[in-house]
């Protein structure tokens, strides 16, 4: 679940109250003791740190020229903190700056996935919101794993891959997609449990490897701004070192008072109320602006749901490779952000195109790309370039490698594709193939997983049937055939100061009611903020509400939260000129959660 708005891409209220209102915790959830917490050996904090300029840096000043220089480095932490002589150590990269004006302490970041690099992100958030830079000392990391940190290996051969079974669309739910799903879900984990780093790559290990950084810059307590599966990460610090805990602001939250499988599960729902909610009504209200695919939101499904069928026809003949289901995860990915509506429209014409004219290569080509953009009136066209659509399907000679990378979303599936393809080209069948760092290798290790795949594949089915557009989008996780023991912990919060918890109605990939279910567990430790009619993931910090900036600003800058829950308005959505309200859970209409 990585966090998608502008931010990320410089680089990344008199309504329904009783449903929002404070009730009782409900019962904790049954689950493992707490992990002791570890001591951190003194030879970790008095080790040498080679400082260097980052590298964002110059980009950083060029946005905001007063902001101060952000410095980089690398950290050794214990492999496994509960046993710090029993493995190598890995390393953590981190980015420092000193506040400009008096320091209100430590500020540290996390924008999303698990896995979502964010050595950048404290700094960039500073240059959206330059108060930072003057009131915090801001802390930036990658999360062990990922990025330039010592990197996850999800380690497999050629011949494993290439004898991987395939299907033409995995919203099919036949028996073989059920076999792929399986054999897809179980190389996987054979591959990210490869190395003995694989069991460590966790939310528990990366939240002791925070309070060694807030150790190590001697920080009273940290300050922290997560987004996404950051709130899970934050919520798993609060509940670790509940006395470390400074102004910690959460945003579109998972619910982390229950399980890893318990909010992948709420994805399908989520992905579908945003689409069918405002994505598609989006649309149809610009059909002025868009050529050719409706002007009401059932003409606009009937044109999605063509175009996608005529996709899978084309790989089922075996002339194409591209495929609906990518389509399906595409839309999914682009419904995060607002402003990104129009390149999901984008999106959805360039794919309308191909099929109406198919490549010799059986990929999106120039030609595709450039009649899609014709079909989008200049006023939406404003909002984005024909240079990042060329971009983003690698189809001009002169495309930007960074774009291209800042613009595409890799999944598992995608990823296992993408190796596919390679291995295909090996001449060696036992040649070594490294899939990169899986995020979900994050997900299996933090909680307890059902080892049954059958469990699984019923799911995908029965929620394939009931939500039409990427109902079948869980399948199989890798999680099901994980060898190592979970690092889970029980939260509750006890002894934590509050944290702010600002949740958009709508959103996507973190649904409304298990963020609510969370606030919930955690009444005593957690004031709600919600937004209604309001579904980017990614809120405070160039918010489309004023209110929930105005509260956020309040809370990290002075330390005063609201005295109760609050519901806050929202902006209208791109190039319209007003908030078309939407019946959602705010409104007293949320989806039964088991």
């Amino acid at each position: 679940m990585l966090k998608l708005r502008k931010i990320a891409m410089a680089l990344a209220v008199a309504l329904f109250v009783p449903q929002l209102a404070v009730s009782p915790a409900t019962a904790a959830r049954p689950g493992p003791v707490d992990p002791p917490v570890p001591s951190i050996p003194q030879r970790y904090l008095d080790q040498p740190i080679t400082w260097s300029v980052c590298s964002f840096d110059a980009a950083v000043k060029k946005a905001y020229p007063q902001a101060p220089t952000t410095n980089c480095a690398k950290v050794k932490v214990p492999m496994d903190w509960a046993h710090p002589d029993a493995h190598p150590d890995v390393e953590v990269a981190i980015a420092y700056s000193k506040a400009t004006g008096k320091s209100k302490g430590l500020m540290a970041s996390n924008p999303g996935g698990p896995g979502g690099a964010g050595l950048n992100l404290s700094a960039y958030l500073g240059v959206d919101k330059p108060q930072l830079f003057s009131d915090f000392d801001l802390l930036g990391f990658d999360p062990r794993g990922f990025g330039a940190s010592t990197r996850l290996q999800c380690l497999t051969t050629a011949e494993k891959l290439a004898a991987l079974p395939t299907t033409p669309d995995f919203k099919e739910r036949t028996r073989q997609t059920h076999k792929v799903e399986v054999a897809e879900a179980a190389l996987q984990a054979e591959a990210c449990s490869a190395t003995e780093f694989g069991q460590f790559v966790s939310s528990q290990q990366t939240v002791y490897d925070m309070d060694f950084l807030r150790a190590l810059f001697k920080a009273r307590q940290l300050n922290f701004i997560g987004y996404s599966y950051g709130t899970w990460l934050g919520g798993w610090y609060a509940d670790t070192y509940p006395q470390r805990v400074g102004r910690f602001v959460i945003d579109s939250n998972m619910d982390w008072t229950h399980t890893q499988w318990e909010n992948v599960n709420f994805d399908p729902f989520s992905g579908q109320r945003r689409r069918d909610t405002q994505l598609f009504p989006w649309i149809a209200r610009h059909a002025d602006q868009i050529q050719g695919l409706g002007s009401t939101s059932r003409q606009v499904t009937a044109s999605y749901d063509r175009i996608r069928a005529d996709l899978v026809k084309l790989v089922k003949a075996g002339t194409s490779k591209v495929r609906g289901d990518d389509l399906d995860g595409t839309i999914y990915s682009v419904s995060y952000g607002n402003v990104r509506f129009i390149r999901g429209t984008l999106d959805i014409l360039v794919h309308d195109e191909y099929t109406k004219d198919p490549s010799a290569s059986g990929a999106v080509e120039l030609r595709h790309v450039d009649k899609a953009w014709a079909r989008l009136a200049p006023e939406l066209q404003a909002f984005d370039t024909l240079a990042n659509i060329r971009a983003r399907y690698d189809v001009a000679p002169a495309a930007s490698a960074a774009v291209a990378a800042a613009v595409r979303t890799d999944s598992a599936r995608s990823i296992l594709a993408d190796a596919r393809e390679a291995a295909a080209r090996s001449t060696s069948g036992d040649a070594v193939v490294n899939l990169g760092s899986i995020g979900t290798t994050v997900r299996c290790n933090d909680t307890a997983w059902n080892h049954n795949p059958k469990f699984y594949l019923t799911e995908a089915d029965k929620m394939a049937r009931k939500y039409s557009f990427f109902g079948y989008m869980v399948g199989v996780p890798m999680c099901a055939f994980w060898k190592h023991k979970p690092q889970d912990r029980k939260l509750d919060l006890t002894g934590s100061p509050r944290l702010l918890m600002v949740q958009g109605e709508l959103d996507p990939a973190t649904a409304y009611e298990g963020a609510l279910r969370t606030h919930r567990d955690t009444t005593k430790a957690t004031r709600f903020v919600a937004i209604d009619d309001e579904g980017q993931h990614g809120q405070y910090i160039g918010s489309a509400s004023a209110c929930a900036e105005a509260i956020g600003d309040t809370f990290v800058f002075t330390g005063e939260l609201p005295a109760h829950n609050k519901i806050c308005g929202t902006t209208p959505l791109p190039a319209d000129l007003t908030v078309y309200p939407v019946n959602g859970p705010v409104n007293g209409n949320p989806v039964h959660l088991p």
